[in-house]
């Protein structure tokens, strides 16, 4: 990097955007400058011929991008496969071919013919003499002991597409008349077959091809031939047509050469030109472009001193423009400043303003949004850490001295094995275990074996309330009792099962747990099912659960009983389902199924990645 003086350093930020911007105009102006002063010295002759390159390479691109396309269209056809086996007579019996004909060649030529009808036509020699002659399809034996076949021949053996120089177009027959001449474009077809190799021609009309030289001109009065390499004129625009017959000899008397590179000056009828051949190797023929002298070497405007005060104005318009810019640019810069100063004194609500979409508004944007999350953060956390107290005090209040009661429920359960109540001491046995777990609360992780574990246990106590009239199954897999849960995740919803499912229901309510595994393109997913036959619940009230898990925790209110109760310390639906989108995020959910009278399902499905 280039030092600063020290000096510089010192400068406001406004001072030094402002030099920065003078620096950058001063460059252009100082630039322009001297443009000026070297076009009015130096002559503009190079420049003019400059122009004139530039315009013969342009147009010998161009046309060697449309002979590149028309080699592609050639190749194309010439490696069709249902062509090619239509040129054989091993594939297709009389009948068999007129039908390819009608159906896939005709339409398929009728096609390419139609897409270059402005260029040429086609032509298909062929040793398979089973095709009927059109305009398109000719005999090899028609031409084969012609000069120009034969030569043809020897060429593609060796590479191709061969291009054939410019001459008079044949009269084939079935073909169109092309007025003028032609060049012409040879693919073989089938030359892995030596002696059943057929041949693509593609004639391509020299005055529909070259029509682009009549709009392009040379400065004012300056013209593009096209003669070929033997100095014959093969092309030249109508405008220029009658008087450009000898042009081809007067330029090869002025010692240019038709297929090299070059230019030089010629005399024609009286003009002296400046000419300059572009050769086009595949047509072996050249562009020569001529322009009048006069034209290139005129007298040249001298408009130096009007170019002088034009740069003067320029220069301080634009310093000008570079010091209201500068403020603007500082002024919006000074208001990011002052709001980043509240924010570092605690104020996260401020919110700079944004108008546009320039690196500044994005630092705006980026700026409200830091502030937006530390404020949201600073909330966050300190609502968690209130939680967090409420929590800590309501398990203090909940387990006090766990291990008395643990010790007392121990002592009545030995009492009772002593006086052989072994109903009474399960269901001790029952409560104890369902008390450990309780206890610890549902922050925790149990393998899916102690989780249903814990619901026997509960089950088994419930049963000595109802008189046994529950009934509870589960259907799971031997490897998935590994897999780890939040603590009392499936307990609340067989006791939803209980005490909704048992109002109004008689007989033997049946509860049944099914546990499956289901693997996706995802990922696996771990899928519960949680059934009773208990007495449903109405449509109305299912409409608004469903609602409910919808909805985030702070968005609920009127919360249904159904719903949210907490029954003797079971957690409601809406709890599981806020626990498992904390605990397993977004791809955990939550469903619920019930009709009237035929029992309530839920499914959960959870993610297996969280659960080793």
């Amino acid at each position: 990097m280039i030092p600063l003086p020290n000096h510089f350093r010192t400068y406001s930020f406004k001072t030094k955007l402002f030099l920065s911007y003078m620096l950058i105009v001063l460059i252009p102006v100082s630039i322009s400058a001297a443009w000026i002063y070297d076009r009015v010295l130096v002559p503009t002759r190079g420049e003019r011929i400059l122009l004139i390159e530039q315009s013969m390479n342009q147009l010998q691109t161009t046309v060697d991008k449309d002979l590149d396309d028309m080699e592609k269209i050639g190749y194309l056809i010439s490696t069709n496969i249902v062509l090619k086996k239509s040129m054989l007579k091993r594939y297709y019996d009389e009948s068999e071919i007129i039908e390819v004909m009608n159906t896939s060649i005709q339409s398929l030529l009728s096609w390419f013919e139609a897409t270059n009808k402005d260029i040429g036509q086609f032509h298909f020699f062929t040793h398979n003499e089973t095709l009927p002659e059109s305009n398109f399809f000719m005999p090899v034996s028609l031409f084969a002991a012609s000069p120009w076949f034969k030569q043809m021949i020897e060429r593609v053996k060796s590479s191709y597409p061969y291009w054939e120089s410019n001459h008079e177009p044949r009269d084939y027959p079935y073909s169109r008349k092309v007025g003028s001449a032609v060049y012409s474009m040879f693919y073989p077809i089938n030359d892995e077959f030596p002696d059943d190799t057929s041949y693509l021609e593609f004639e391509m009309d020299t005055g529909r091809f070259f029509s682009k030289l009549e709009t392009l001109s040379l400065a004012k009065s300056g013209f593009v031939t096209v003669v070929d390499w033997d100095g014959k004129l093969a092309y030249s625009p109508s405008r220029v047509r009658d008087s450009t017959q000898g042009i081809a000899d007067s330029l090869m008397r002025s010692g240019g050469r038709m297929n090299e590179l070059g230019s030089g000056k010629m005399t024609y009828n009286g003009t002296t030109y400046r000419f300059v051949v572009k050769p086009i190797e595949r047509l072996h023929t050249s562009f020569v472009g001529l322009v009048p002298i006069q034209e290139i070497e005129g007298p040249w405007s001298d408009a130096k001193y009007i170019f002088i005060v034009l740069i003067v104005l320029l220069t301080i318009l634009l310093a000008a423009l570079s010091y209201l810019l500068s403020g603007l640019l500082m002024k919006r810069l000074v208001g990011i400043v002052r709001s980043v100063r509240k924010i570092q004194n605690g104020n996260f609500q401020v919110r700079i303003p944004v108008r546009g979409e320039d690196e500044i508004d994005w630092l705006a944007i980026n700026i409200n949004s830091m502030a937006g999350q530390i404020d949201d953060l600073i909330n966050r956390v300190y609502k968690s850490q209130v939680s967090q107290k409420e929590a800590e005090l309501s398990a203090l209040q909940a387990q006090i001295n766990p291990h008395f009661l643990f010790n007392t429920l121990e002592t009545l359960r030995m009492m009772a094995e002593a006086r052989n109540e072994q109903k009474l001491s399960d269901a001790l046995t029952a409560l104890g275990s369902m008390m450990r777990i309780t206890i610890a609360g549902g922050n925790h992780a149990v393998s899916l074996e102690n989780e249903i574990e814990h619901i026997r246990d509960y089950v088994y106590i419930q049963n000595l309330l109802h008189n046994n009239r529950i009934s509870f199954h589960c259907d799971i897999a031997v490897p998935l009792l590994a897999y780890r849960i939040p603590n009392l995740l499936l307990q609340p919803l067989v006791e939803n099962s209980i005490i909704h499912g048992m109002k109004g229901h008689s007989g033997i309510l049946t509860i049944s747990i099914i546990i499956e595994e289901e693997h996706l393109p995802t990922g696996s997913l771990l899928r519960f099912e949680v059934m009773d036959n208990g007495c449903g619940i109405s449509p109305e009230k299912l409409e608004r659960i469903v609602k409910l898990l919808v909805l985030k925790k702070e968005q609920r209110t009127n919360v249904p009983d159904e719903v949210q109760a907490k029954q003797r310390g079971g957690v409601g639906l809406t709890n599981v389902h806020d626990r498992i989108l904390y605990t397993f995020g977004p791809l955990a959910e939550v469903k619920i199924q019930s009709q009237p009278g035929k029992g309530t399902t839920i499914i959960m499905k959870l993610p297996t990645s969280d659960m080793t």
